[in-house]
């Protein structure tokens, strides 16, 4: 037995069972929340509470109460909403009431800012299958509308594939832009690739900051910054019908830790979702078999044959561009991608 299931209390095993807990983190309760976070969570169930509501049935001055449920909001360990409203609770209309959140929504800040890392390997390995499974769930409705229909516009997280002039002018366009670390490869660890490189965009950016995470760039440092994660071999994802939506932002992706892609891969959904919109097309009297491409592709679409030539499999390709924005000979270019290919 690990030592530290000692420390499971009847009280730990209620916050576990509200809070979703996955059976992994069991042990490592403490840092997931401390003492006095655990018994908020504990009278915000089974019903919402406002702020006054807490403090009666915590026995704690409103004041207090209410700087701790603001901490356990920028923790994500609960979630606000506003104003059930005078007729319901006596309240002026509009207080806002809190729920317990869920470990889910729980991971992304503790992996992105916390001791995430202070976990055993084994046990995090154990949470990021769980993780990917509920990710997978909590999108199942979407995922079955893309397999019937490729080209549906559905709201999923990192939808599309996006090139990084695509990338660029979504930034462009934007007015608010946030910098946060890639929650994917926080939670996965499985590279060192460039962490600080998740963009936030307008409605996306202000509700960052409103939960007390990422850092405010301005415009030219947010395009410098995406920059930067292309040469460092990250892929762009995002929404590319913003224009009509909205920016919300701008994922900067691997293969070995993102989350959707790594769904996509799982589920057979290849070029779906994330979705492809180019195909590479490489043009090998100008290639001078550097290999930049066999590098930089996270799918393996090009590859070095036995006799030292390059080949390229359009069946691998994402249309993630960077291997063109890579290739020092221009030799390979995007191309829209046709419906039906390949």
């Amino acid at each position: 037995m690990n030592e530290r299931d000692l420390i499971i209390t009847d009280r730990h095993a209620r916050f576990a069972e509200i809070f979703k807990l996955p059976p992994a983190m069991k042990p490592y309760i403490d840092l997931v929340v401390d003492d006095r976070e655990l018994d908020l969570i504990l009278v915000l169930h089974p019903a919402p509470l406002t702020a006054a509501e807490a403090a009666g049935a915590l026995e704690l001055p409103l004041d207090e109460t209410e700087k701790l449920l603001e901490q356990a909001y920028v923790r994500h360990l609960v979630n606000r909403n506003e104003g059930r409203g005078e007729v319901e609770t006596g309240e002026p209309l509009g207080a806002a009431t809190y729920a317990p959140a869920t470990f889910y929504e729980r991971l992304d800040p503790m992996a992105m800012y916390e001791r995430w890392g202070d976990i055993p390997a084994e046990a995090r390995e154990q949470v990021v299958e769980w993780d990917l499974q509920e990710f997978i769930e909590k999108y199942r409705p979407f995922i079955d509308e893309m397999r019937s229909n490729p080209e549906a516009d559905v709201r999923v997280p990192n939808r599309d594939v996006l090139l990084l002039e695509e990338a660029l002018a979504q930034i462009e366009a934007a007015t608010d832009h946030v910098v946060v670390p890639c929650d994917c490869r926080a939670i996965t660890m499985a590279c060192n690739r460039l962490s600080e490189a998740c963009i936030r965009l307008d409605e996306g950016a202000r509700m960052t900051l409103e939960r007390g995470q990422g850092r405010r760039l301005t415009r030219e440092e947010c395009m410098a910054l995406v920059v930067e994660a292309d040469r460092a071999g990250l892929m762009h994802t995002g929404n590319r019908n913003w224009r009509e939506q909205g920016s919300f932002g701008i994922c900067s992706c691997c293969a070995c830790c993102c989350f959707p892609i790594r769904a996509g891969v799982r589920l057979g959904l290849q070029q779906q979702w994330p979705h492809s919109h180019h195909l590479a097309h490489r043009d090998p009297e100008a290639c001078t078999l550097c290999g930049g491409c066999v590098d930089r592709c996270h799918f393996g679409a090009f590859f070095f044959q036995e006799d030292g030539e390059i080949s390229f499999d359009p069946s691998l390709c994402w249309g993630c561009g960077l291997c063109a924005s890579g290739c020092l000979s221009e030799s390979i270019t995007m191309q829209p991608l046709q419906k039906g290919m390949p």
